[in-house]
């Protein structure tokens, strides 16, 4: 959908379109793209809210007191997130999700 976007943008790119305020204003007017946006500012603030980054920021000192290898311990934390990365991009391939 980036390269969509960027394609759309660069053939609307005229003299009216010169500075990335402009540009910005555009994008949010074409229902397509300000969709695309939105989706990925919300996610991006749900990652953020829902604070899986401090425990991938702090899972070495919490495993510290709980297991010989804090980094091994860190090491499954960042497997499991791949493999929940992969389930979940497999159940949207398969269940008929809309682009």
């Amino acid at each position: 959908h980036f390269v969509s976007a960027s394609h759309k943008q660069a053939c609307d790119n005229n003299e009216e379109h010169t500075s990335s305020k402009v540009a910005f204003f555009a994008m949010l007017m074409d229902k397509q793209i300000r969709n695309l946006l939105v989706c990925s500012l919300a996610l991006q603030m749900a990652q953020q809210l829902c604070g899986i980054n401090a425990v991938f920021y702090y899972s070495t000192m919490f495993f510290e007191g709980l297991i010989d290898s804090p980094l091994l311990g860190t090491t499954i934390v960042g497997g499991v997130n791949v493999a929940a990365t992969y389930i979940a991009l497999l159940l949207m391939e398969n269940t008929n999700r809309r682009t």
